[in-house]
């Protein structure tokens, strides 16, 4: 799909999506749960259905009406035979469903696509190797279980991903478990969400310090009726444009989100945008140096925050942008380049020089390198931007969140679906 953005402000309110990531792991808690539960208010998209098909495949019972889901849970331990897991492009898909799969009885293949499965599972692949567990990885992953209950030493700065799916399957072992974060500890607000959503569905997990997680063991999923909030990363897009040129309300955002994305509103402010609530309105900009340790899906949309900085920004910790959808960091530079941006990198920090315009006498023409984030951030920049712009690829969006050139219509931004 190509789609042309033209330049000009958004207006009006905007209602923010459902969170992807507490979709996900409401969607995983329920499925494990004994009885019947709902989870409500979901934004579906690609990412979604694979973690809602996975829970299929692994024994639950999923009925997709309008914007719920209604889940009778699975005992996964009785879980036997042949089973095959389609992850789609889906990181947290994979990692979360990983170990949860170990405690079954079954030989599980799990499969992706696009970069999914070139992104690093030696976490995994150590645990397994401990515990003499099949663990198989070339263009698929092959396991079996069980998983066995023990003290876990994980690496705090791949992904907290495979803290959150150790997190998801302990409590279901008979014996306690212990999770040591080796520092430094990054992403940690992730974590949050996870044991935020396990005591949702009656799961208990002790943590005595920052670095430790005890997980006592012969616990059950309780059944429970969720709302999903709003997408703080999301937001971002919406925030970061409002903060460039405009005037925008992000409705659907819980202001005591546990969600670690929602600092992208220290970051606007921080930038001299007006900050009330989340209404966010354009102010003078200044360059600043912005962490993304703890929030790395917003590393995109904030390369295009500095661009429209006067002065020299700096985004640090950004390393694991490398290893997402797509060479994140190296995604941006090649297309904020195309625009004539001042933007080079390390493996782990970007420095932008950014001014208050950009404008070309032809359509610059925008590679989306089938990343929902680089089409989305890209689409925000072109709006913003003096000149009209051409965004190839950009169906990456269907992977989390289908209805943004919708959304953006609604506010009277000028994308065309050619």
């Amino acid at each position: 799909m190509r789609v042309k953005v033209l330049p000009g402000a958004l207006q009006g309110t905007v209602s923010i999506p459902s969170s992807k990531s507490l979709t996900h792991r409401a969607i995983i808690c329920a499925s494990l749960a004994k009885g019947t539960s709902v989870v409500d208010h979901i934004t579906f998209s690609k990412d979604i259905d694979a973690t809602i098909a996975c829970m299929r495949n692994l024994g639950a019972k999923i009925t997709v009406k309008e914007d719920a889901c209604t889940i009778q849970g699975t005992d996964v331990r009785q879980v036997a035979g042949e089973i095959t897991c389609d992850c789609s492009e889906s990181g947290s898909t994979l990692r979360f469903l990983i170990p949860i799969a170990a405690l079954s009885d079954a030989n599980v293949t799990f499969i992706g696509h696009g970069r999914l499965m070139q992104r690093p599972m030696t976490v995994y692949k150590e645990i397994f190797q401990a515990q003499h567990l099949r663990f198989e990885q070339d263009q698929t992953i092959r396991l079996r279980g069980p998983l066995q209950a023990r003290s876990f030493a994980v690496q705090g700065d791949i992904s907290s991903q495979f803290i959150s799916g150790l997190l998801f399957a302990l409590p279901l072992l008979k014996q306690d478990s212990t999770i040591e974060i080796l520092p430094p500890y990054e992403s940690a607000s992730y974590v949050n969400l996870t044991t935020d959503s396990l005591a949702s569905f009656g799961i208990t997990v002790h943590h005595p310090s920052p670095l430790v997680y005890q997980i006592p063991g012969g616990q059950s999923y309780q059944a429970a009726h969720v709302s999903v909030e709003g997408d703080a990363s999301q937001m971002a897009f919406y925030a970061v444009e409002a903060a460039i040129q405009s005037s925008l309300t992000c409705a659907h955002i819980d202001p005591h989100s546990h969600q670690g994305d929602q600092v992208i509103l220290d970051f606007v402010k921080a930038a001299g945008a007006d900050v009330q609530g989340t209404t966010i309105t354009h102010q003078s900009l200044q360059a600043q140096t912005m962490d993304i340790a703890d929030c790395p899906d917003l590393g995109p949309i904030l390369c295009v925050l500095a661009a429209y900085c006067p002065g020299t920004s700096r985004i640090i910790h950004a390393r694991r942008l490398r290893m997402k959808e797509s060479d994140r960091i190296a995604a941006m530079e090649q297309e904020l380049r195309k625009w004539g941006v001042q933007i080079s990198s390390t493996e782990d920090e970007i420095t932008i020089t950014g001014k208050a315009e950009y404008h070309k006498t032809e359509p610059v023409r925008i590679d989306g390198h089938n990343d929902h984030r680089i089409v989305m951030a890209m689409t925000i920049f072109g709006l913003c931007a003096k000149s009209p712009s051409i965004i190839e690829g950009a169906e990456a969006i269907e992977k989390s969140y289908p209805d943004f050139f919708t959304d953006i219509k609604h506010l009277n931004g000028k994308v065309e679906i050619l």
